[in-house]
């Protein structure tokens, strides 16, 4: 399959994942803005992980309330219930059940990492509270609550992932036990019991975080990768089509906010296939590297080009209304026109549209496309201005910069070709 056949779907190979920039050995490549789309690794386990938080935090709401209700039903029934069902649930030991639903209802909006953490953290210490306080109910019989105490570090140390939370959920789920150490009135034996109980817990609950943290960060990385790999070009590292789209849809949206204007070139190679034919596949995939790096060269920090497949490509320029636009084309042109590092010459001819209010960014590379159509209509190598509808003469039905072109001397066109140009 030659470079020209392929597109950016059917290109395989290893991709590596850019932090900031993708980098030609010796030139500069565009900046590729991913802070907007690509979450942070807190962010993304705790999306993996949000299922897994709610069922902690349910199942947590769930027991609590029974051992508060089983607690009521055993002092209802052994004579200890000072005003019956309605005083007895009116007791401090059913308040922790409150903030441990709020936990749950903040996990299950799914607010970012930083409250699902909170959220974890604000059940452990409602819990510790709770049972805390049935220690200093129960007296002698405090010792039942331990497997209680041990369970709650175990739970919860999958998804306390941030490093301070784990730290903060290990303080709290010492505060029971040292209560029941303190005021259970324990012997010395089971004093030791406790406390082995709570080192082993917390071991365990150590290495049950250290080992989902590695687990969660491998798959963060994996899926970086393969991201990477969907979203860049192997042999030009341009991002795709699916990539330009993404990215094309978003600075239309900052442009329409700010009311800027925003241009798209939509370039290609000419007469790339005769490249192939000529030189192999291997001289036409040098070639598309050293157009690619020519466009990349000329374009600015901020501006995004991609490769669209074959030997097209789309640069998005925000910021940048259809005259300056055009002037950027045209020293794309000339650059690509003036290397010397190729067999022969190579051109490229290019399309200009600029964003019109409330277009979609398909149908702003549509009109930039179909300016291209006409650039390599009207003889290739050269420049064409999609038509803007305040340009139309609505007389005529022609577009008055249909015919904006530069580069080589245009051909005469003919009245089909001008009023198709002016219908699109």
């Amino acid at each position: 399959m030659s470079s020209e056949d392929q597109t950016d779907e059917d290109r395989q190979g290893t991709a590596h994942w850019p932090r900031r920039k993708r980098r030609w050995r010796g030139w500069r490549a565009t900046t590729i803005d991913t802070s907007d789309d690509t979450p942070s690794f807190d962010d993304y386990a705790a999306e993996r992980l949000w299922s897994f938080l709610c069922a902690q935090l349910g199942t947590a709401l769930f027991g609590y309330v029974a051992f508060v209700v089983g607690d009521i039903w055993l002092r209802h029934h052994s004579g200890h219930a000072a005003a019956g069902w309605p005083g007895v649930l009116s007791e401090l030991g059913a308040l922790p059940a409150m903030p441990i639903a709020a936990a749950l209802v903040v996990a299950w909006s799914r607010r970012g990492a930083l409250r699902a953490s909170v959220a974890a953290l604000v059940a452990i210490a409602a819990l510790e509270a709770g049972l805390a306080w049935h220690v200093l109910q129960w007296g002698p019989h405090a010792q039942l609550l331990l497997p209680a105490f041990v369970l709650i570090p175990l739970t919860f140390s999958p998804v306390l992932l941030r490093g301070w939370d784990f730290a903060a959920a290990t303080v709290l789920s010492m505060a029971g036990p040292l209560v029941l150490v303190q005021w259970g009135a324990p012997s010395a034996g089971e004093r030791f019991g406790l406390i082995l109980s709570m080192f082993v817990a917390i071991c365990t609950s150590l290495v049950a975080n250290l080992f989902a943290l590695r687990s969660q960060k491998k798959s963060f990385r994996l899926e970086q990768q393969l991201r990477a790999f969907a979203d860049m070009d192997e042999l030009t590292q341009l991002p795709r089509r699916r990539r330009v789209f993404e990215l094309g849809r978003r600075i239309l949206q900052r442009a329409e906010r700010h009311h800027q204007p925003f241009s798209v070139l939509y370039i290609d190679a000419d007469h790339f296939k005769s490249v192939n034919d000529r030189f192999g596949h291997e001289a036409g995939d040098r070639a598309l590297r050293l157009v690619s790096r020519a466009i990349q060269d000329g374009l600015r920090p901020n501006d995004v080009c991609g490769r669209f497949g074959g030997e097209e490509f789309v640069a998005l320029l925000p910021n940048t209304d259809r005259d300056d636009a055009a002037r950027v084309a045209e020293r794309l042109r000339k650059r690509v026109e003036e290397m010397r590092q190729f067999e022969v010459a190579l051109t490229i001819s290019v399309g200009v549209a600029q964003h019109l209010p409330g277009e979609q960014i398909d149908r702003v590379i549509r009109r930039a496309d179909a300016a291209l159509l006409d650039a390599k209509g009207s003889g290739r190598n050269r420049v064409v201005i999609a038509p803007h509808p305040s340009d139309t003469d609505p007389t005529a039905g022609i577009a008055k910069d249909a015919s904006r072109v530069s580069g080589a001397p245009r051909e005469a066109q003919t009245a089909i070709q001008r009023q198709e140009l002016a219908a699109e």
